[in-house]
């Protein structure tokens, strides 16, 4: 899809859904929830820090950062960002590619689920890295290229919602590029409840349906 039918998609998944989960692209209500706890449990606690929630939606993702921190979240879906500025996100609608803050302003990047529906991802996250203070964290989480659950999925859900998947390894070296270390893997077996960290490359990978990676950016 283009940048303004994913616009379409998700102003109307907002309008319909509201603030509920169901107006982010996830199996269940269940999932998100699960994929969200586990994610800022590894993430880690944050206070007092300057969050960017890039591609935010609604804003149910980072609604737990808002009590103990300022987030921002960045959105194309308009119709989303009304609820995610209900949520106390500092919420405006940006190009996730040509971001209106200086470099190096956040602590901490998240950006969750967004980049399967981007072509030119990498472009998406040189612009996250700039934005990324030295020392700070970027989290970036997507769908698993070799999941041998996607690929029974494709088989029988012909609506493709996602246009993009991607390896771990194919991250890493993007994550390496824009000057990331200490790059860690967080992996969803849905619809297993099991979480495991550690490094691509093991056997139990392929059934792996979604990851996270983040790092930390080098001064």
């Amino acid at each position: 899809m283009s940048n303004s039918n994913w616009k379409q998609y998700f102003d109307q998944k907002a309008a319909t859904h509201g603030a509920s989960v169901k107006s982010s692209d996830y199996f269940d209500d269940e999932s998100f929830f699960m994929q969200r706890d586990n994610t800022l449990r590894w993430l880690g606690e944050q206070k007092g820090k300057e969050i960017l929630d890039a591609g935010c939606g609604v804003g149910a993702f980072s609604e737990p950062l808002v009590a103990n921190n300022t987030v921002y979240g960045v959105d194309f879906s308009v119709k989303s960002l009304e609820f995610a500025a209900a949520r106390g996100l500092v919420t405006m609608s940006e190009d996730l590619t040509a971001l209106p803050f200086e470099d190096g302003k956040f602590d901490v990047v998240l950006c969750i689920g967004v980049i399967q529906l981007i072509e030119q991802y990498t472009a998406v996250l040189r612009e996250l890295a700039r934005v990324t203070k030295p020392g700070g964290t970027m989290l970036v989480q997507t769908l698993h290229q070799g999941s041998i659950q996607r690929k029974l999925l494709k088989l029988f859900e012909k609506d493709k919602k996602f246009d993009r998947m991607y390896t771990m390894d194919e991250l890493k070296q993007v994550y390496a590029q824009y000057g990331f270390g200490q790059i860690q893997f967080l992996k969803m077996y849905h619809p297993f409840k099991t979480v495991t960290s550690g490094d691509e490359g093991k056997l139990s990978d392929m059934f792996c349906t979604s990851f996270a990676i983040k790092g930390s950016k080098k001064h």
